[in-house]
Parts: structure tokens; sequence; C-alpha cells
């Protein structure tokens, strides 16, 4: 697994210029709908609440995403500040996808028959029910 992640990272970096761990932060917010408070991608993530902070303060820095406090929210509580993505960092995700997606058809669904993929699919679908 070190080693698709290993190469999905190069893959994001040499297409894209930006890192795995980007992405996925950038996926995370996108699949809460596009906004998400800090706590929820911190634990989405199972992220380090400074590591974090450093991440989406350089993704910031580039325009991806945009940190705000709510402002129904009252006080200078740090778990009401949402992230959004910016639309430079709805662009980027959709272009980073789709290398994402290459990288992960060309070290896993490749070597599967049909036979795995409707296996996969019968478990799965147990699995998840």
């Amino acid at each position: 697994m070190a080693d698709v992640q290993r190469q999905l990272d190069a893959e994001l970096t040499v297409a894209h210029a930006i890192s795995l761990a980007w992405f996925e932060a950038m996926s995370a917010i996108r699949d809460s709908g596009g906004t998400i408070r800090i706590g929820e991608l911190r634990q989405a993530l199972d992220e380090v609440t400074s590591s974090l902070s450093r991440r989406l303060d350089r993704m910031e820095e580039h325009g991806l995403v945009h940190r705000a406090v709510p402002t129904r929210d009252a006080g200078n509580d740090k778990r009401a500040i949402t992230v959004t993505l910016t639309a430079s960092g709805r662009a980027l995700w959709r272009e980073a996808n789709i290398t994402y997606r290459r990288v992960v058809q060309q070290r896993f669904a490749s070597r599967l028959t049909d036979t795995d993929v409707a296996a996969l699919h019968r478990v799965l679908g147990k699995a998840l029910r």
C-alpha cells in the first residue's frame, strides 16, 4: 500500500503540483458537500490538528480553500471554523482526480478479472449493508 501511496504522491506532484495529502484533504471537503468543519475534517483524515492546520495554511495561500467562522457561532470557538473548497480548488481536484483514478486503475483494477470484480461487488455489498 505504501508503494501505491508513493506513486500517487509522485504523480499528483508532477502533474498538478499537489501532494497526496492535499488531494485527500480536498477530497474529504468535496465529499462533505464542499464545506466542512475543521474538527470533522481532522477526524475524516485521522490527522493531528497542528499538522492539518499547517496544511490548510498552505492550501489557503495557494487559493484552494477558504477558512471562515460562521457568523451564527459566537466567540473564538476554533471547532466552528469551516473549510470550503474555492472554485480553483474544485477545478484542481477534478483534474487531479483523473490522475488519481488512472494510477489506481493501473495498480489495481487492470489486474482484476471480471470474476474478481463480481466477487468484490458481492462481498462489499454484503459488508456495507
